[in-house]
């Protein structure tokens, strides 16, 4: 499911704040989800719940990140939820597919953590680890574009 919403209405509905930019904060979160995709991969072998959990963790942080280097946050309902919303509308019409497959994984991920019996295959587990580095890299790349003080090496 794509958010059809602005940032505006976002803050309307009080789910993010605005807060100072915080660069180092944005390439500490950028350089963690790089290096939650490569412990996903070394986990994909032994634990596909874990792998997939990851995945996931990167994609949060660097919507996270793309979130603190436009000056917000998320307030404390729907956090995670927030973030995909943040990153719809943000990110635009381009990446429709890769915020439908973050929007699943939050989901997918969600029944992992309370439905313990939800089990998550191999495949799941390395869709979801290709889809998190397509997405981080794409936020890694919009950050290096819209700020050049991000311009060092996130991985």
């Amino acid at each position: 499911m794509i958010y059809k919403e602005s940032i505006e209405a976002l803050f309307k509905e009080g789910l993010i704040k605005e807060c100072l930019v915080n660069e180092k904060a944005v390439i500490n979160l950028i350089k963690r989800a790089h290096r939650d995709i490569k412990t996903a991969k070394r986990n994909l072998v032994e634990d596909e719940d874990c792998a997939y959990s990851y995945a996931y963790n990167s994609m949060l942080r660097s919507g996270l990140a793309l979130m603190m280097a436009e000056g917000f946050r998320p307030e404390i309902k729907d956090k995670p939820l927030t973030v995909v919303r943040f990153a719809a509308a943000t990110l635009g019409r381009q990446f429709n597919r890769l915020l439908n497959d973050y929007d699943f994984m939050r989901r997918k991920r969600h029944r992992l953590v309370y439905e313990p019996d939800i089990p998550c295959s191999n495949e799941e587990a390395r869709q979801a680890i290709q889809t998190a580095t397509e997405f981080v890299d794409a936020v890694s790349a919009l950050l290096k574009k819209k700020n050049p003080q991000f311009k060092i090496q996130f991985k």
